[in-house]
């Protein structure tokens, strides 16, 4: 595939990140967990879209309505109260999350803003009770700085989280109501990005700033990155749900590629006679002996074959134009899929029917058809929406909201929202931003990754163990832990938050991730009190993984795993040297290895293998 020169295409990209923080929820006292168990109560409703104060429907919240969506909502009693249902006014905002947000705020060169207003930002599909979300400015006009220069960070906002999407049947979709209102920092860039790979850099380096606080959450569906790309002649485009920094590259270049093609099929159509109608025919009596399996069972259900003949598209749909315009179906219509004469014959359809098609709709050599096969108004409808889709062919790239998908492509969700859907939040009065507020964070802020990385490697730490640990969630912890146990080597302390728990998991078979800072605080107590040695550290760790709720102390009695005395270690050495004399005359050095894991076998852990080595290696030298 021919390679992309970003600068001559006139790429601009920039990059929103919403980033769950890690407290309660923002407008009351629920918990922010996610929970997979059965919901205890549902709630039904329906949705509209109004004007705004300003007069003006918003074209995305009316996209949403046209669609006539049920929206069904899972809740639980102990995670959910009247102020997610929409019952009940909200809370008085978090200040904990507030104070997160600021913090983040100034770690990124950011001014705060003096008086915070709640906004209400109208979200109408479905996945917030109240037809919005509640959103307020934090900070403005802050920056990082990367290889291809400064990219600048307009705005950063605390926002609530939306409901979490569960499945679709027929014409409801399913909410669960556990993650709306968890907090969340949303903070976006200009369109400083110059190309994909810079944009991944500029991702990461957001990431790490956001767990250097500590006070983010981790895993899967906890960061959401939305991508905003253009090229010269095309549009903005919105690319949602980007969740792997990885995909992000990819993402970017297939958008760029996406809008060229676009461009390019926009010049070919300026050439040609082309002729886009509303009539739309019934074509299902070609299709009554079909060989397709899918048209004759949906003609037995009730279903009718639909078609519009597009004058001067000929050509331009197959992996152009066609995926674009069954994106806009399905969308809009709610359409499982359609055919279109690039790609036909095919599907069990057959050359003579796509013949007889053509015929009918009077088509010319650089014409084109596209069928719908659904029940008579649902594939008028879906039609409509190609034939509105083609008209903005004729424009080029078209503004507009697209999904990310898992292989790193890209369709189509909504029109771009306009202006009209934000105004102020009348259940939560403004808020005042001190100094002295915003002056106290600021003599705590945690450091940042480039700080950090000195640091890690002063300890000691090898440049790949640094950067593992700056991209955990442990690199506050560890800076703790550092402090508070200056007899252990630093490089240990990382080793035993980053590696053992992978060899405990892959050694013992035990889910290790219910590991907290207070266990690890507990094991390292221990190893600093020379109570245990590092070597127990993966044996204690694998009992803790399996009964979290254990003490430490109590499982190295019952273990047997607390240190020897120095007495004990010497008898065991000469023990398992005196019964290996003829090994460690045939091998010589190459023996310790073994000995020393003998040894620590008689000990059970209980001694440094450090130590027993030295031990050991005096003794071979003494009989060589």
């Amino acid at each position: 595939m021919k390679n992309i020169d970003y600068e001559k295409l006139g790429f601009k990209a920039g990059i929103e990140i919403h980033q769950q923080l890690d407290t309660h929820k923002l407008f009351c006292e629920c918990p922010s967990e996610m929970r997979d168990d059965q919901p205890d109560f549902i709630v039904t409703r329906k949705m509209r879209a109004v004007a705004g104060e300003l007069g003006d429907v918003d074209p995305a919240a009316l996209h949403e309505f046209l669609r006539d969506k049920e929206f069904i909502y899972e809740a639980y009693s102990g995670s959910n109260c009247l102020v997610e249902l929409d019952e009940e006014p909200p809370h008085p905002l978090n200040r904990e999350a507030l104070d997160i947000c600021l913090e983040v705020s100034l770690l990124l060169n950011a001014h705060a803003v003096d008086e915070l207003q709640v906004m209400r930002k109208t979200v109408i599909d479905g996945s917030n009770t109240s037809g919005f979300q509640r959103t307020v400015l934090i900070a403005m006009d802050g920056y990082i700085d990367t290889r291809e220069g400064r990219v600048r960070i307009p705005s950063i906002s605390l926002e609530e989280d939306a409901a979490r999407k569960i499945r679709e049947e027929d014409n409801a979709i399913v909410y669960r109501l556990d993650r709306l209102g968890i907090p969340l920092i949303e903070l976006g860039t200009e369109p400083d990005i110059i190309n994909p790979d810079h944009a991944r850099e500029v991702a990461e380096k957001l990431g790490m700033i956001l767990r250097a606080t500590g006070k983010v959450k981790r895993g899967l569906g906890t960061i959401r990155q939305d991508l905003n790309v253009s090229i010269t002649g095309g549009e903005r485009i919105e690319i949602k749900g980007v969740q792997d920094l990885r995909s992000i590259s990819k993402i970017m270049e297939g958008e760029a590629r996406r809008q060229l093609m676009l461009i390019d099929v926009k010049d070919e159509l300026k050439k040609r006679d082309v002729d886009i109608t509303n009539k739309f025919v019934d074509v299902t009596l070609i299709f009554r002996n079909s060989e397709s399996g899918f048209i004759s069972k949906r003609i037995k259900e009730g279903s009718s074959v639909m078609a519009v003949r597009l004058g001067g598209f000929g050509g331009l749909l197959k992996e152009k134009l066609g995926p674009e315009l069954s994106q806009y179906a399905k969308a809009m219509a709610n359409v499982g899929g359609i055919f279109h004469s690039d790609e036909l014959p095919g599907y069990g359809i057959l050359e003579g029917e796509v013949k007889d098609v053509s015929a009918g709709l009077g088509l010319g050599e650089e014409d084109a058809f596209v069928m719908v096969v659904e029940r008579k108004d649902t594939a008028k409808k879906a039609l409509k929406e190609i034939v509105k889709r083609c008209r903005i062919s004729l424009d080029g790239v078209p503004r507009e909201v697209r999904k990310s998908r898992e292989d790193g492509t890209t369709e189509f969700m909504r029109p771009l929202p306009g202006s009209a859907r934000m105004y102020p939040e009348t259940d939560e009065p403004p808020i005042v931003v001190g100094k002295e507020v915003v002056s106290g964070i600021r003599k705590r802020l945690p450091m940042l990754p480039e700080e950090m990385e000195e640091k890690f490697i002063g300890f000691g730490l090898g440049r790949e163990l640094t950067e593992q640990l700056i991209r955990s969630r442990w690199s506050k912890i560890f800076n703790e832990f550092v402090s508070d146990y200056p007899n252990i080597k630093p490089s240990l302390i990382a080793v035993t938050l980053l590696s053992t728990p992978k060899e405990v998991k892959k050694r013992y078979e035990v889910e290790v991730g219910v590991l907290g800072k207070r266990h690890y605080r507990d094991i390292l107590g221990c190893l600093s009190e020379e109570k245990i040695v590092k070597e127990s550290i993966a044996e204690i760790m694998a009992e803790l993984a399996k009964n979290p709720n254990r003490n430490v102390g109590d499982i190295i009695n019952e273990r047997k795993i607390s240190v020897v005395s120095g007495e004990e270690v010497d008898k065991v050495v000469d023990k398992v040297i005196q019964k290996n004399i003829d090994f460690i005359r045939g091998q010589g050095m190459r023996a310790v290895g073994p000995l020393v894991g003998k040894v620590m076998v008689e000990l059970k852990g209980g001694a440094d293998g450090q130590m027993i080595s030295s031990k050991i290696r005096k003794q071979i030298k003494d009989i060589q």
